[in-house]
């Protein structure tokens, strides 16, 4: 999910406020891009469900089985005053997945470029990355997953006020070893409620690894869960703060439904509020306490061993934490890199 998505927020509004054909029973805008058989357009049903039709040889054959939960495909043919036109049907059937499914239809503008003669092709691609995303419920975060989440979110903050362009760097929702990277830095996030001493778990021999040729930094927080007295910031309203900085809205809504969270949807999930006590941040170099893959092997110890979950004592020196400033020029630096 490269690039910047177009937003569709105005174009929504503009059907909402037309009226229904009452042939169709869908209100229609077209857009700029074409394929080979027409532009492409987005569309409002009678329910309120989300539509991106791509024009289509009137022949064609559409996938067929692909009915929700989430994503639904199908083939529609609308007609005009004087022709026509037969599309494939992409819509979003969960209304909570809205401001997502912008996304969707971006990427597939995005993917439409070169394959005009052949748009099915782009359709499919995108529905191949995304079905599972939109089908997967929407659960309860736990109370783990929800500070872990807010720590990543903490730091996603401060780069983004460094550079609007910056949760290009968040990669841990896309299954990356570390949550940040950027030209030769990454960063791990790490986040506890755990009121005495400064332990880190670290999950797998990659979580302290530094990347091939680069350096990588260990952000710790400490958390108070504040939701009983009402101070500090929620988890919603720190996602809507991260949002309104970024320049590509709806990319950085696509990453935080990969982090299992939608803003909004669950109120267990929004309201999960904290304060932070502590907040440190390490150089993980050749002195940090850590077990690396590659300290493994020079120790001779077996490739058998495997998924190694351990804590990291850091309540006492060394290592010693970076400075406020020392801390400013490495994000500094890892944005610097963003075209």
């Amino acid at each position: 999910m490269t690039g910047r998505s177009r937003g569709f927020a105005s174009d929504w509004q503009r059907l909402l406020a037309m009226a229904p054909s009452s042939g169709t029973r869908v209100r229609v805008h077209e857009l700029e891009q074409e394929t080979a058989w027409g532009p492409v357009a987005l569309a409002v049903d009678t329910e309120g469900f989300h539509h991106v039709l791509v024009p289509i040889l009137s022949s064609s054959r559409v996938r067929t089985g692909l009915r929700g939960p989430g994503l639904a495909l199908r083939k529609r043919t609308l007609e005009g005053e004087e022709s026509h036109t037969t599309y494939a049907d992409l819509s979003c059937l969960r209304h909570e997945l809205d401001d997502l499914f912008d996304r969707v239809c971006s990427e597939v503008l995005t993917r439409l470029v070169g394959l005009e003669q052949k748009p099915l092709g782009a359709v499919y691609n995108v529905i191949d990355r995304w079905q599972s995303l939109f089908d997967s419920p929407i659960g309860i975060l736990s109370d783990q997953k929800a500070s872990g989440l807010y720590g990543e979110l903490l730091v996603l903050r401060r780069l983004l006020q460094n550079d609007t362009s910056a949760h290009r760097t968040w990669v841990g929702p896309l299954g990356e070893h570390h949550d940040f990277k950027g030209g030769s830095l990454d960063i791990e996030v790490k986040a506890t409620t755990f009121t005495e001493g400064r332990f880190v778990q670290i999950h797998g021999l990659d979580q302290l690894e530094e990347p091939v040729d680069g350096d990588l930094l260990l952000a710790w927080f400490r958390l108070v869960d504040t939701s009983s007295s009402g101070k500090g910031v929620t988890l919603l309203d720190l996602a809507q703060q991260v949002i309104a900085l970024a320049d590509d809205g709806p990319a950085l809504r696509a990453l935080l439904a990969r982090a299992a969270y939608v803003p909004g949807v669950n109120e267990a999930n929004d309201s999960h509020r904290y304060v932070v006590a502590d907040e440190r941040w390490y150089d993980v170099d050749e002195v940090f306490p850590r077990l690396t893959r590659s300290a493994l092997d020079r120790a001779s110890v077996p490739e058998t061993v495997t998924d190694v979950t351990y804590a990291v004592d850091l309540t006492a020196e060394p290592p010693v934490p970076l400075g406020a400033t020392a801390v400013d020029q490495r994000l500094e630096a890892l944005v610097s890199g963003l075209a």
